[in-house]
């Protein structure tokens, strides 16, 4: 019988909620838990990769995690530690391909995935936040996850939970004539206090106009949104289009057909 003799490496770093969290190198069985369709469906294969490849961290006292406490970690923790390990595994150069069709072709891309991510440890300067625009965000308040008070200027007092990715699953499932402007916010378990109780909000004609500018702004002070795009450009025509880099093939199985 062969030895073994791929030898784990690890690595430790911040996430943007200033959790600790160490991480073994990716190896061939993970590939299975990345390409299940049943689960991909839900993002619990990636919730179950992260379960899988997390060595110890401070959110647990074990400091193991379970799938399901993977897949209710803040979303932004959960990219940073993506984009982590695909660095840490397979690199940090993503090459990838983009058809333009008749205007173009196949083009060949190479996105620096250093780019999306910052050091959590410590506060950005402005110069290093400009720097790099695509990047996971910090989030402003870290300690403040769960059941996230405030109280808009007509008086009403609402609350809600940083996106998680049973918050994104529940969007991305939902049938397309119901994914409208507002559905992220139930995703959030958006609650609004009635009669000294909370309800969750699923009827947004509660609030007026000037109170949906000011629950959006609010929510996405403290629970920045992530894209995971980069800009590339046709050099034919020079047309500029958004692509997603972490839901691309390439960023998990490089160079494959």
């Amino acid at each position: 019988m062969e030895q073994d003799i791929f030898q784990t490496r690890f690595d430790e770093f911040i996430t943007p909620s200033g959790h600790r969290v160490k991480i073994r190198e990716q190896n061939g069985a993970d590939d299975d838990i990345l390409s299940n369709p049943a689960e991909a469906t839900t993002l619990k294969n990636l919730s179950r990769f992260i379960a899988g490849i997390i060595m110890d961290s401070d959110y647990t006292n074990s400091g193991k995690l379970t799938v399901d406490e993977v897949h209710n970690l803040p979303s932004l923790d959960r990219y940073a530690i993506l984009i982590h390990s695909r660095i840490f595994s397979l690199g940090p150069t993503m090459e990838f391909k983009y058809n333009w069709g008749e205007n173009g072709g196949e083009v060949e891309y190479e996105q620096d995935l250093n780019e999306l991510i910052f050091d959590y440890s410590q506060t950005p300067t402005m110069e290093e936040l400009e720097a790099k625009p695509n990047a996971v965000p910090f989030y402003p308040e870290p300690e403040k996850i769960k059941d996230i008070e405030f109280t808009l200027t007509s008086g009403k007092q609402l609350k809600f939970d940083l996106m998680t990715a049973n918050g994104e699953s529940y969007v991305a499932n939902l049938p397309l004539d119901k994914q409208t402007k507002n559905q992220i916010y139930v995703a959030r378990n958006l609650c609004y206090m009635v009669n000294e109780k909370w309800d969750k909000v699923s009827n947004f004609a509660l609030f007026s106009v000037k109170d949906m500018i000011e629950i959006r702004n609010h929510i996405h002070s403290l629970d920045p949104i992530f894209n995971g795009t980069t800009i590339i450009e046709n050099p034919v025509t020079h047309e500029k289009l958004e692509v997603p880099i972490v839901g691309m093939k390439d960023f998990f199985y490089p160079g494959e057909i």
